[in-house]
């Protein structure tokens, strides 16, 4: 305000730091962003970056976590944490601006210009905007089949943190499931289940997998390496009801292979595709899609000005809904040139379909020029007077390779690559442009990629794309490293490539870009510079994402065309080799002070990269934290013994969510079998404090583990005034305290506290 003040009194002399001091700010434009998926959060992060104006923003999101990353939610069954999933934060949104609302958007007043919403803890209210911004996403479709019914205990669905945690509380209780649905939601939702150790099986409609994606030889050939890894595949069949007793669902009844026959299972996942969520526009009197979706223009506006639409939700032209989030983020942009700027001539004229991705461990990719490459079936036509087509098979290798090209060969129309999608990035480019480069179709399905690179090896000209997710070309992730961005991680920060699918690093052209730039500007960094420029997590990582398993075939998949000191490489790389393919531990060879040394170091590269400090704290305190200062004998005396580990003590009340802490340090304790678990949970714990900024605590090892579960200590053996059992999350206290303080304080009399040292503690 100060420095408006003097503006105004200076006019248009007023000048600072070289540049005109701003305008004295109105009030702010009000803009309402319904739905915080991915491309809503997309678009809330353009409007900050663009606005000339002040901007008050408002997020109304119905789920109760914050924005996630949906295409990774497979993993969320491996880590079981929404944090890691997420995109922003309670902390983003304050440093941001950003009011955030946990409630459903209700009604639109498109007259008063209100939004009303019903908040998760019951209050209704409503909010004014100058503009609303639609990315309500979609629903998955539940198709009419008798007994399909959510209310049924064991029928759920597959599109959101709830609806996993839905699946893993169901299969606690049974072995058996089946998903309907063999698409792309399909397949990831069986993967769940596999990774969840249930019987799996999949049930599609069509005659072969993913059936909108790939043609009948790809989808017969992903099914038979979908059923090696263990999964039963059923094509071609008829639902005709959902069956169940008082438990829930007991099976479903199938029309197969011309009978009818019952598969017995107790989980039924219902990914059959899904439908625009539109209610909310079509309430309020929008203009509709002719197929659902709310009717936008080129600039993603609706039928009212003040309200746009992105995403799922949007029927381009009142026609198609794009399903994938890389269109989602293009219309965002779009959205918001226009919301911001009336005279911008940025339209959305459509998007990039081309979807690489990793299905039960088999590597899926399918290109298109355009999106006629689907809609048209020219991925799957027979006919020469439409498309000349090649194809090479390797059912062997699982390995499936087709390309489709206008008839008289001249260019590459698509393409559908199986189990080796490594020229993805590289003919994805090419059927972007008008020729061949002078190459025969020939040529291109035996691996020519007539292609100017400058010489790094990726086959990507600068203006190609490395990042299908975010549309970031090569052009830019170079330019980010020669700015200082050495690792993947500094990438996706600067650029965001990599924090979609993430596949553009984890089998995509990322490593050989960041490791050609970084050989290029004289940067030496990483485990193996020039050649492995990486930390050797990202090197373990990319080893196993890409089936590495000679020390060439690292050097040459992943380092810059040009390999000084490659021979340095090995002392580096076979330890990973023989860690991911020889079955050799990390630990082999090492007495256990040689394991402590490795293994900390270790564990800080993960505390590092999983950022999981606060529960590796508490792991440790609570093993400790069942000391008792008057007990002589081992191991009655209790301790850092290793005891939390086990089920009489981790499922005790107060150590509620600490077994994710366990199941974190599981691998390395198996890596590392001479150290105990009670010495493995006390370093993580000062490893976290030390990362997290604390101090490096002078620590002492060679603690010894209790022998299993029965010398965990017993609950009620404890619990009187003077001796407290373990801490109890909730009344009533087994020692006899009032209230939890009271509680806790014996407690730590137990362990030999004193108040004073209590009151440090808590300090600390």
């Amino acid at each position: 305000n100060q420095l408006i003040r003097i503006e105004e009194e200076l006019g248009e002399n007023a000048v600072y730091a070289g540049a005109k001091f701003r305008q004295p700010l109105g009030a702010p434009r009000k803009v309402v962003v319904v739905g915080w998926g991915p491309v809503g959060h997309a678009t809330v992060e353009m409007l900050l970056e663009g606005a000339k104006e002040p901007l008050a923003i408002t997020i109304l999101c119905e789920e109760p976590y914050f924005a996630y990353n949906r295409v990774k939610l497979t993993s969320f069954f491996s880590h079981r944490s929404p944090e890691k999933l997420a995109l922003a934060g309670e902390t983003w949104c304050q440093e941001n601006g950003v009011e955030l609302i946990f409630g459903a958007a209700t009604g639109i007043d498109t007259a008063a210009k209100t939004v009303s919403f019903s908040r998760r803890k019951g209050d209704d209210g409503s909010i004014a905007y100058d503009d609303v911004v639609l990315a309500t996403g979609s629903k998955p479709f539940v198709p009419p089949t008798p007994g399909l019914d959510l209310a049924i205990p064991g029928v759920c669905l597959y599109r959101t943190i709830d609806d996993c945690v839905t699946m893993i509380e169901r299969a606690k209780v049974c072995s058996k499931a089946a998903v309907i649905g063999g698409g792309l939601l399909g397949l990831e939702g069986a993967k769940a289940l596999y990774d969840l150790g249930m019987e799996a099986h999949i049930l599609e409609m069509a005659p072969h997998l993913m059936p909108v994606q790939v043609d009948a030889a790809a989808g017969a050939l992903l099914k038979s390496q979908v059923e090696a890894l263990g999964v039963k595949v059923h094509t071609g069949v008829k639902i005709l009801e959902i069956i169940s007793g008082e438990g829930g669902v007991t099976g479903v009844k199938l029309f197969e292979n011309g009978e009818e026959t019952i598969l017995e299972v107790g989980l039924v996942c219902c990914s059959a595709g899904v439908r625009p969520r539109d209610e909310l526009a079509k309430a309020c009197g929008l203009k509709m899609g002719g197929r659902g979706g709310v009717h936008v223009d080129e600039r993603q506006r609706t039928s009212d000005a003040s309200i746009w639409a992105v995403g799922e939700v949007a029927s381009i032209g009142g026609g198609m809904c794009y399903g994938l989030s890389a269109p989602g983020r293009h219309q965002a942009q779009v959205c918001v040139a226009n919301m911001l700027d009336k005279a911008t001539t940025v339209t959305y004229g459509g998007s990039d379909l081309s979807t690489k991705l990793k299905l039960m461990g088999v590597d899926l990719g399918s290109f298109g020029g355009t999106a006629d490459f689907w809609f048209k079936g020219q991925y799957r036509t027979e006919d020469a007077a439409v498309a000349k087509t090649l194809v090479s098979e390797d059912a062997a290798k699982g390995v499936y390779k087709k390309l489709v090209f206008t008839p008289d060969g001249g260019k590459l129309l698509g393409g559908i690559l199986l189990g080796d999608i490594k020229d993805f990035a590289k003919l994805s480019a090419i059927s972007k442009k008008p020729n061949l480069g002078g190459l025969t179709p020939e040529q291109m399905l035996a691996g020519d990629i007539p292609v100017d690179d400058g010489g790094d090896g990726t086959k990507l000209a600068d203006d190609d794309l490395v990042c299908n997710c975010h549309s970031v070309p090569k052009r830019v992730i170079k330019t980010a490293i020669k700015n200082g961005a050495i690792t993947f991680a500094d990438i996706k920060r600067c650029t965001k490539a990599g924090t979609g699918c993430g596949t553009c690093i984890s089998t995509g052209p990322m490593p050989r870009v960041l490791a050609s730039t970084l050989q290029e500007a004289g940067v030496k960094t990483g485990a193996c510079p020039p050649c492995l420029p990486f930390p050797v997590q990202d090197i373990e990582d990319l080893c196993k994402e890409r089936q590495l398993k000679t020390v060439e075939a690292v050097v040459s998949d992943l380092g810059p065309i040009n390999k000084p000191e490659a021979d340095k490489c090995d002392a580096v790389v076979t330890p990973i080799l023989d860690k991911l393919w020889s079955g050799k531990l990390k630990g082999d060879g090492l007495d256990m002070v040689g394991q402590l040394k490795a293994l900390r170091q270790d564990l800080f590269d993960f505390v590092e990269k999983q950022n999981c400090n606060p529960i590796l704290v508490r792991l440790a305190w609570h093993d400790s934290g069942t000391f008792d200062k008057d007990r002589t004998e081992w191991p009655d005396m209790g301790g850092a013994n290793g005891s939390i580990i086990y089920a009489p003590e981790i499922n005790h009340g107060a150590n509620n969510g600490l077994n994710k802490g366990v199941r974190f340090l599981e691998p390395f304790k198996a890596e590392y079998p001479l150290v105990s678990w009670a010495d493995l949970i006390q370093m993580a714990s000062a490893v976290s404090i030390e990362h997290a900024g604390g101090p490096k605590i002078d620590m002492r090892y060679g603690r010894k583990d209790v022998p299993g579960p029965e010398a965990c200590p017993d609950t009620a053996s404890r619990n009187t005034m003077a001796n407290a059992g373990l801490p109890d999350a909730a009344p009533p206290y087994g020692c006899g305290a009032a209230d939890p303080a009271t509680h806790l304080r014996n407690v730590f009399h137990r362990m030999g506290f004193s108040d004073q040292e209590i009151v440090a503690l808590s300090g600390a």
